[in-house]
């Protein structure tokens, strides 16, 4: 007799709860599924789905989708071949039977799944999952596609790692005892202390001057990109911080690492080439946020991309709707800056495409974009300031 799908996703479940040595589960309200680029889900994953939907499943809970590979609308003015358009719709109107919310972001905080400090979750993509354990202190664990997908049907996961209180605490303190000059600097941080320590571990960091929520974004992607981490904490700023101030006096005795600036201008020279040409400029790496859009319109106040250079800033629709009702996408337009929704560099088969040049404000981007495409293609790791500079001109209007 054929095992249905409901069983099998049982059966995933209990097999990681046995892996983890636990038996007990922990309902959760809300998930966030990746797995959504046809560029990295394939085939495979639409006949899975719509097996699935053929069978009857639906997901119990509150889920919402990761990024495609392409901007479902835009696709064309991307460069998207279509036969890969073709997949990923299907692919993504697969999810949506199953009753997942098509938001097709990796920043579902800012779309309406916002966990609450404390709440069990069940999240995969690895930025999303940092980002809500770290910045807003609700409790997920690193789950891949499938183990998320079977957390929004089952509604339930086994109660083990980053779910419990004594995983949570910091286990290494770091300190940067130096202004981080950009943006970028925090990424290219979150690549050097990734690369020095183990995925379980917790590292608790001390700052030089308080940084802000964007730039705490950029580390904690770079952290679970090139280190698999799934939680970090900054003293007297994130939530747990804040809460539990006895991290601070128990960071005293623990292990302790003391960040250089060669270490960051190191890992950028031995990890990242910049291109002889720019041909594409890429920001969004997580999901840019209403915020980082304004300073870049800001800074191109007098200023327009050159005419041989993409500039395209990756967003979800929510943000974008925002934008559009404030008048600034279509001056951003008029700048040459384009603005697509669910989709991101990563994710998007931008070897398609003809670009070798990338430059990024994102070390995740960066990381990620020469291990996921095909041929060569180098990208630089910049601050916004300094891509803007190298790209821009001054406007003749």
């Amino acid at each position: 007799m054929k095992t249905s799908w409901l069983e099998r996703i049982e059966q995933l479940l209990s097999v990681l709860a046995r892996i983890w040595e636990t038996e007990e589960f922990v309902p959760v309200s809300r998930v966030h599924v990746s797995g959504v680029s046809y560029k990295t889900a394939g085939m495979h994953m639409i006949e899975l789905l719509e097996d699935m939907v053929r069978e009857g499943i639906r997901v119990r809970t509150y889920a919402t989708l990761n990024p495609a590979g392409m901007d479902l609308e835009l696709w064309r003015e991307m460069g998207i071949p279509e036969e890969f358009a073709r997949n990923q719709i299907r692919l993504v109107k697969a999810y949506e039977k199953l009753g997942i919310k098509p938001i097709l972001t990796c920043a579902p905080y800012f779309c309406g799944n916002t966990p609450k400090f404390g709440e069990i979750v069940a999240f995969s993509e690895s930025s999303a999952v940092i980002t809500v354990n770290s910045l807003i202190g609700a409790r997920t664990n690193r789950h891949g596609n499938l183990e998320a997908l079977s957390a929004a049907i089952l509604g339930k996961v086994p109660k083990y790692g980053l779910l419990l209180d004594e995983n949570r605490v910091p286990t290494v303190k770091i300190d940067v005892p130096f202004e981080l000059s950009s943006e970028a600097h925090y990424g290219l941080l979150g690549i050097v202390i990734g690369e020095k320590l183990r995925a379980e571990e917790v590292p608790i960091f001390y700052f030089h001057k308080p940084p802000f929520f964007s730039d705490l974004r950029l580390l904690g992607a770079a952290l679970a990109a090139s280190g698999s981490l799934a939680l970090f904490h900054v003293a007297d700023i994130t939530p747990e911080a804040v809460r539990k101030r006895n991290f601070t006096a128990e960071s005293q005795s623990m292990e302790s690492i003391t960040i250089d600036q060669n270490e960051l201008k190191e890992a950028k020279e031995r990890l990242f080439q910049k291109p002889e040409k720019i041909d594409l400029v890429a920001i969004g790496c997580p999901h840019a946020s209403v915020k980082e859009i304004l300073e870049i319109d800001k800074r191109l106040q007098n200023k327009r991309i050159k005419e041989d250079v993409h500039f395209w800033i990756f967003t979800s629709r929510y943000v974008k709707e925002l934008l559009r009702k404030q008048g600034v996408l279509e001056r951003l337009r008029r700048k040459n800056v384009k603005i697509f929704t669910d989709t991101c560099m990563v994710v998007s088969p931008i070897e398609y495409l003809g670009i070798k040049g990338i430059a990024t404000n994102s070390a995740k981007a960066a990381w990620y974009i020469p291990r996921f495409s095909k041929g060569e293609i180098k990208v630089a790791i910049m601050s916004i300031q300094e891509i803007i500079s190298e790209v821009a001109e001054v406007s003749k209007k």
